[in-house]
């Protein structure tokens, strides 16, 4: 016989349940972390129209990367990012909603790239933004930025310390206005300098068959700093005020792991103001785990209301994913999911057996039954072991006659005999 396949299709993600239970915990603390700073959680459709996903009328020409089928006569995709669906869901509703508007999403997206180390066909990522209606202040690009870093800051346990790098579109349209070069020139060298440290040595030669001698100032940026352009223009000047008086906000705000590198671009064509990406400080090879930046026109394709904001990104399976599967993570303090293994010697203990389950649960007491009252004592310590419980409670004919219960402290092997109340105390304490 011939047994179909156990393994997950490739880019997919399957953890295993002590990996599962870090990945959520850390979930929770960014889920808190965001609710405290006044987020509101979105769970939007997996499942978009075509036509709101891409701007392409032929849908069969799309970039292979998105996943798409049809239904009948309508034509439908599976999310690749939160941004398309935020969109479309504030234009429908902006005249309930109150803006500036914030939310969040955890959510799984589908891309059709080739799978490698941190990039998954299937994945999770959190989304926040904060929108407004044809105006937001510079001072929720600070904000969002500090929000986001205490996301991170919350799973430090696991992911250690991160750098936060400021990156300035505005700064570069300036520059290449004073030096003159043309919209090509321009977005040649904007795809160059996004790919800075990856072409490393090959960097100034590129620019140079694209801008000339405009190479040596564009170089200065990097090496002799961007204040160095203080007073070239007006649009310069306005620039490198806007990109300090960001830093000044970060650090009143207490933020200290942020630093300004105009290398950094975000390749996405709807950032039009500052750019951040995000990097873990003890696992520098995973490249960038996030990043967001400011954009003016989020929902021009789906209504005249002009709503514009600034929106961050963790990404948050190419993170924890990454790190759980390469054994970067101790996973020793999440072997321990259950508080207490209830064991049953016959069936005449199932019913006290029963009662003692649900009584534990109603106290937040994690309990799991072993059930099968035909298996050996020696079994069922066995299972009690294997699911890593800190106490198991035994439950036989003398239990039910004398109505106490034998709690056993898995660790130290020590037991004794206590009441169902007596033990319910003692293992909240415990907790």
């Amino acid at each position: 016989m011939n047994f179909k396949p156990t393994a997950p299709l490739s880019g997919f993600i399957e953890l295993t349940p002590q990996q599962q239970r870090v990945f959520d915990e850390c979930a929770r603390r960014v889920a808190e972390t965001l609710k405290t700073a006044g987020f509101a959680h979105l769970d939007l459709p997996t499942i978009e129209r075509a036509e709101v996903l891409t701007d392409e009328e032929n849908w069969d020409e799309i970039e292979t990367q998105m996943y798409l089928f049809q239904k009948g006569d309508t034509k439908m995709g599976l999310r690749y990012d939160g941004t398309v669906g935020l969109a479309r869901f504030v234009a429908g509703r902006a005249n309930d909603l109150t803006f500036p508007f914030r939310a969040y999403q955890f959510a799984k997206n589908f891309r059709g790239e080739r799978p490698k180390r941190g990039r998954y066909r299937e994945f999770y990522q959190i989304d926040m933004d904060i929108l407004g209606i044809n105006t937001l202040s510079a001072n929720y690009d600070a904000e969002i930025v500090a929000v986001l870093s205490k996301a991170y800051e919350s799973c430090k346990e696991f992911i250690g310390k991160t750098q936060i790098k400021v990156g300035s579109r505005p700064f570069w349209n300036a520059m290449f206005d004073y030096l003159g070069l043309d919209a090509q020139q321009a977005r040649e060298v904007f795809v160059l300098i996004d790919k800075k440290d990856k072409i490393g040595n090959e960097f100034i030669p590129a620019v140079y068959q694209v801008a000339g001698d405009k190479v040596d100032e564009i170089c200065a940026v990097f090496t002799n700093g961007y204040q160095s352009f203080m007073g070239k223009t007006d649009a310069l000047n306005a620039a490198i005020y806007e990109l300090e008086n960001f830093m000044y906000r970060l650090n009143i705000m207490g933020i200290q792991n942020a630093v300004i590198d105009l290398g950094i671009m975000r390749g996405h064509a709807y950032y039009t103001g500052l750019v951040f990406e995000v990097f873990l400080e003890k696992f520098p090879e995973l490249e960038c785990v996030g990043g967001g930046g400011r954009y003016e026109n989020l929902t021009g394709k789906f209504g005249k209301a002009k709503i514009m904001g600034v929106g961050a990104a963790i990404g948050f399976s190419r993170m924890m994913v990454t790190l759980l599967d390469e054994g970067k993570i101790d996973l020793s303090d999440f072997k321990e999911a259950v508080d207490v293994g209830v064991l049953v010697m016959s069936d005449e203990c199932v019913g006290l057996a029963m009662k003692v389950i649900a009584e534990l649960r109603d106290n937040s007491i994690v309990a799991v039954p072993f059930l099968d009252i035909d298996k050996k004592f020696r079994v069922q310590m066995e299972f009690a072991n294997k699911i890593n419980c800190k106490f198991s409670i035994i439950i036989g004919e003398d239990e039910v006659k004398n109505n106490f219960l034998t709690l056993r402290n898995m660790k130290t092997g020590e037991q004794g005999k206590i009441t169902l109340d007596d033990a319910v105390k003692l293992l909240i304490k415990t907790k």
